[in-house]
């Protein structure tokens, strides 16, 4: 097999990523091919409204033959881990029981309230540890909800558009 790209994917250390793979429902079907063919071939299919197709689909899905991973804002945990290693260290050694030191406590309700305003959006996340500016997470966080709204209008109906840009 020799993409458009003129890569071969039989080579070793290859990777198949199909991104906005809702847009080609059939695409999906065409996984267990894939896993029959190339088995030894990683194959990565996202999508941003992926799961409406999952849920609304009139195809047989490949059973077995693909592994769901969901992925999630990150927690305050994973927070902490990203913008302070040692304290994340701390906050894991911790017992629910026990009261932190008062050093420890002002600096976990600080990222507690930097959490709040940057959210668990790794881009996000990224900018505020590369910046430390609100200013910079706030372009992110306008980038991603321009990102969503411009895929509104893919895949709504005239009146869900409209009701969602309302909102």
């Amino acid at each position: 097999m020799r993409p458009v790209t003129g890569r071969n994917i039989r080579e070793k250390g290859s990777l198949l990523f199909l991104d906005e793979i809702q847009a080609t429902p059939q695409a999906l079907m065409a996984l267990r091919y894939f896993y029959e063919e190339l088995p030894e071939l990683p194959i990565i299919a996202a999508g941003s409204l992926l799961e409406f197709t999952l849920v609304d689909h009139s195809f047989s899905m490949p059973v077995g033959r693909i592994e769901y991973y969901h992925l999630y804002p990150l927690s305050f945990s994973e927070f902490v881990a990203a913008l302070e290693p040692p304290l994340s260290r701390y906050l894991q050694e911790l017992s629910p029981t026990a009261l932190p030191p008062d050093t420890a406590h002002r600096e976990l309700s600080q990222l507690q309230r930097q959490f709040f305003f940057v959210g668990g959006m790794p881009e996000a996340v990224a900018s505020y540890r590369e910046s430390r500016s609100l200013a910079e997470v706030s372009e992110v966080h306008r980038s991603i909800i321009g990102t969503y709204h411009d895929d509104f209008a893919k895949y709504a109906k005239r009146n869900d558009l409209l009701l969602l840009q309302k909102i």
